[in-house]
């Protein structure tokens, strides 16, 4: 156990020297869990993310959710569960300029950094198929929808290119107030042995945006593992890459620490 115990530590503090790049940023998130009966199961998580490495925070967030296993045969490899949860998040959205010359000689509008707060519900439902006696192979569709909180920022006149505010503008600009709903398909094929704390898995998910026809709208790659402490706590390393940016999420490389409670 103290050797699997200081492998994990090592990945940690290896990709702690990753993460440091611009392009990259670290996620932590925290849940407990606990069982209700055989089927019912019950989550409470909490997160927290930065990009650019570490120099700027990117969201929290807190959640819930309730999961229902409603197929599972003694003997079957089949087992499917539905799931529904909600979540608040708090973004932080970045300065931006924005080129737009006008009559005084004004060529751009720098808009101050915010804070967005969304509203998040989804439902889902997961169907997992055992291959042999060590892999399993999930197919989970989830139904996501955001609402983004309305809110105005203040806005500043910029001069030749520069990103430095000049002079305030009489007007403030309209941000959030907007919805978004993703279809999201994800694949995943896990590792598991008994008497092994390891369970390494990897997958590719697929958003749909529901408002364009289920157009595909991005593609997330995972890869990590978890490591079972004892038959209560869990922790999780895992590399995530994620193809475009949207008003969710910056697009690039994400290492997430994780950890989990059972109760």
């Amino acid at each position: 156990m103290k050797k699997s115990i200081l492998i994990l530590l090592a990945c940690m503090v290896g990709t702690s020297g990753i993460v440091m790049a611009d392009d990259f940023g670290t996620g932590i998130e925290l849940e407990a869990t606990k069982k209700v009966n055989k089927k019912l199961k019950l989550s409470l998580s909490g997160e927290f993310r930065t990009q650019d490495g570490v120099s700027d925070v990117e969201r929290f967030a807190i959640g819930f959710d309730a999961s229902y296993k409603f197929y599972k045969k003694k003997g079957s490899p089949l087992e499917m569960s539905a799931a529904a949860g909600y979540s608040f998040i708090d973004r932080s959205i970045q300065p931006e300029t924005k080129i737009r010359e006008d009559e005084e000689g004004w060529d751009g509008e720098y808009v101050v950094g915010y804070w967005s707060q969304r509203h998040r519900a989804h439902g889902t439902v997961t169907a997992s198929y055992k291959i042999g006696k060590r892999l399993t192979l999930s197919l989970r569709e989830r139904y996501q929808f955001t609402h983004s909180m309305a809110d105005s920022v203040k806005q500043y006149k910029t001069y030749e290119g520069s990103n430095k505010p000049y002079a305030l503008k009489k007007r403030l600009q309209s941000v959030g107030g907007k919805d978004k709903a993703y279809l999201r398909s994800r694949l995943q094929l896990k590792w598991e042995r008994k008497r092994c704390p390891w369970e390494p898995a990897a997958s590719i998910e697929i958003f749909h945006d529901v408002k364009d026809g289920f157009k595909e709208n991005q593609l997330r790659y995972t890869i990590g593992t978890d490591y079972n402490l004892d038959s209560n706590n869990t922790f999780g390393i895992a590399y995530r890459y994620k193809d475009k940016n949207d008003s969710d999420e910056a697009k690039g490389h994400l290492v997430k620490l994780s950890y989990t409670y059972k109760f």
